[in-house]
């Protein structure tokens, strides 16, 4: 009798023994689990299946192999980051994740005209987190702007009517963002320093931002490493399936247990042909 999580399992195959016999193998992660009233040693549970049940046989082992995948997949707990629906007037569009994050800034002033425009760049597929008023520094531009962290860019909206730009910097492109106080000199930091501010870096070059309030740039520069964090890891493989380099050490010990006499010779032949069968096939 086996009853496991589906996460505990390593794949499922429809097989035809020697005997002309089919079967189901079922394949453990781990070699743990009694089976039968012995441990599994990497040995499959044979289910045997009749002639007439194969292809009911096959539909199963697929629907098997599919929840495996699915179950080494982890889900990211995080807020509701489902983009709002913009509301329309003369103005523009207006979303209510930008109002929110621009209203939490300690300073408001003279910002409108970039809290507008932030509200025409973001796109449906992007939440926006976090803003701050900042300067910004080469390569980004020079001048005051509105820094904003999204869920998919960093966006610097510059504040100057007479020298209208916007830089834009996609999170998958980001490795870190860090607050900084005072006038740190690390080889390859780009810009001016002086004040408390945040640097970004791309793994090539760190773009920084001084800010006038460093609470407002603290929240941004967690914005930023939350959302690098949430792309890196939505979506990332579960426990990894035994590697070459596992198996392999199974199979050394397995080996050494053997000439020691702690394994007998059907044991070693049972546990070896389990080992080889877990190897990745690609399949």
């Amino acid at each position: 009798m086996l009853d496991v999580p589906v996460t505990d399992l390593l794949k499922v195959r429809l097989s035809r023994r020697a005997d002309d016999a089919v079967v189901i193998e079922i394949y453990l992660r781990y070699p743990t689990p009694v089976l039968t009233g012995v441990p599994a040693d990497r040995t499959p549970l044979p289910v045997l299946i009749a002639e007439h049940d194969v292809p009911a046989a096959a539909e199963i082992v697929e629907r098997i192999n599919s929840q495996i995948l699915a179950g080494q997949r982890i889900d990211v707990t995080a807020p509701d980051l489902n983009p709002p629906a913009p509301t329309w007037a003369e103005s523009g569009p207006t979303r209510a994740d930008v109002e929110r994050a621009a209203q939490r800034m300690s300073q408001r002033r003279d910002t409108g005209g970039a809290v507008t425009a932030l509200n025409r760049y973001v796109t449906a597929e992007e939440y926006v987190l976090e803003t701050a008023v900042a300067i910004a520094h080469s390569p980004v531009g020079g001048g005051l702007g509105l820094l904003a962290a999204t869920t998919e860019r960093l966006l610097f909206i510059s504040l100057d009517p007479d020298d209208p730009f916007a830089h834009e910097l996609p999170i998958p492109a980001v490795l870190w963002a860090r607050t900084t106080e005072g006038a740190p000199s690390a080889p390859g930091e780009v810009g001016a320093r002086g004040q408390s501010g945040m640097d970004v870096h791309d793994g090539n070059i760190t773009l920084h931002f001084s800010g006038a309030e460093r609470a407002d740039i603290d929240r941004v520069t967690c914005a930023v490493n939350f959302a690098v964090r949430r792309d890196s890891a939505d979506g990332a493989a579960g426990p990894a399936d035994p590697g070459v380099a596992q198996l392999y050490s199974e199979w050394e010990l397995l080996v050494e247990r053997h000439s020691l006499g702690m394994v007998d010779d059907a044991q070693f032949q049972r546990y070896g042909r389990g080992i080889l069968r877990s190897l990745p096939d690609g399949g």
